[in-house]
């Protein structure tokens, strides 16, 4: 039996609310930090990782994310998944913050995010093999949000959710009107 304990999402700046991993089979909604664009320590977050700075990154309200059949291993106990864990890594959101390093995101942005965390600098980037960046994960090549074991870097099961290397990364909505029209919210 798997338990989600969904409570009333009231959030301002100074908070965040998230799909946190408890243990195999339970995950809640918790109060987590608003995020920056740095990484801090946390569940799952590789030592070399903390304090590394995203000023290539954005902060997304998320507007819609998905669950993937991979958030299944992990709340099923298939994985060595920490428990604190934000899941999620199949994200839609709007930008509310850029960092000083992004040059075509901006503010109000609706945009896709894609599952894999990538630099679009490495050696692997520029083939295109983005599954397997060699810059966003300390201890192998590749990495995701809110994933066991893919470098710490927060999901997007959440209300907020930071994204690194955002001109890279980001797909823009071209039409951001018509593209909420077609969300299910």
């Amino acid at each position: 039996m798997y338990t989600l304990n969904l409570k009333e999402v009231v959030v301002g700046m100074g908070g965040n609310k998230a799909v946190v991993y408890v243990s195999p089979g339970e995950v809640d909604v918790q109060d987590t930090s608003y995020p920056e664009l740095i990484l801090r320590d946390g569940p799952g977050v590789n030592p070399l990782n903390v304090g590394r700075k995203c000023n290539h990154g954005v902060i997304l309200k998320v507007v819609t994310t998905n669950i993937c059949g991979s958030d299944q291993h992990m709340v099923r106990g298939r994985t060595t998944a920490p428990s604190g864990l934000v899941l999620g890594h199949e994200i839609t959101g709007e930008v509310v913050e850029t960092g000083s390093d992004v040059e075509f995101i901006k503010k109000g942005d609706l945009v896709s995010v894609p599952f894999n965390i990538a630099c679009g600098r490495c050696p692997s980037c520029r083939r295109q093999d983005t599954h397997i960046c060699e810059n966003v994960n300390p201890d192998r090549p590749g990495s995701a949000y809110g994933y066991v074991d893919m470098g710490g870097w927060v999901g997007g099961q959440s209300e907020y959710v930071m994204v690194p290397y955002a001109d890279f990364q980001l797909l823009k909505f071209p039409d951001k009107d018509q593209a909420m029209d077609k969300f299910l919210i």
